[in-house]
């Protein structure tokens, strides 16, 4: 018993190192553990606010598109005009050389956001309105090409389409309708040559652009 005592008399200090030591090791472990949900936790708010970001990019990019846009009808330059994905119908239709004297605008809105691709008839007075619809989707006098460009139904058209025409021209519109009223309509897209004032030049010209049905 005497020999215990002496011992821990002499050797005390060691023993209360050694407890410090341990003490230590035993903190920093905890101080580690604690640290690791906290990185977890920015790790998961920068997945959040990427996940956040990639969102409102792929929702922003789901609007209207830049491209080129058709404006046909009773426009002073009927064509493909650029868009920028805000451009209005109106600024179209005033670098088309604007309206002409015998347009009707009363039922088409020309503050809609022209889209690349889209199409718009600009009617003369008498003729109904349509509306802008994108590339594929027509009206009934107009068809979709190979392409996706719309064609002109021989059949239907009014003068007003038949003049959207490269090389056709009020009389050569007139003269088209003439024909067509004169034998029942147009059986097949070759008998445009069998209408005066369309040789075998122009005809290859306006062949690929128009089609024929009821």
């Amino acid at each position: 018993m005497e020999t215990i005592k002496n011992w821990l008399r002499d050797y005390w200090g060691i023993g209360v190192i050694a407890i410090a030591i341990l003490g230590f090791m035993w903190w920093q472990g905890k101080r580690e553990v604690a640290l690791t949900p906290i990185e977890s936790s920015s790790s998961l708010a920068v997945s959040a606010s990427t996940t956040s970001s990639t969102s409102v990019a792929q929702l922003s990019s789901s609007g209207p598109k830049a491209g080129f846009v058709h404006v046909k009808g009773a426009v002073a330059k009927p064509g493909l005009y650029p868009v920028d994905g805000t451009t209005r119908w109106d600024a179209v239709v005033k670098a088309a050389g604007g309206l002409t004297a015998a347009a009707d605008i009363s039922g088409v809105n020309l503050a809609a956001i022209a889209n690349d691709q889209e199409s718009l008839l600009i009617p003369v007075k008498g003729e109904a309105a349509p509306v802008a619809a994108p590339s594929g989707v027509v009206g009934a006098s107009q068809a979709s090409g190979a392409d996706g460009a719309a064609l002109v139904n021989l059949n239907t058209a009014t003068e007003a389409e038949l003049q959207t025409l490269s090389g056709v021209g009020p009389k050569k519109a007139a003269d088209i309708i003439a024909y067509r009223d004169a034998n029942g309509g147009f059986k097949s897209v070759e008998e445009l040559k069998e209408v005066s004032g369309i040789g075998d030049k122009t005809y290859e010209r306006l062949s690929p652009l128009v089609t024929v049905g009821p």
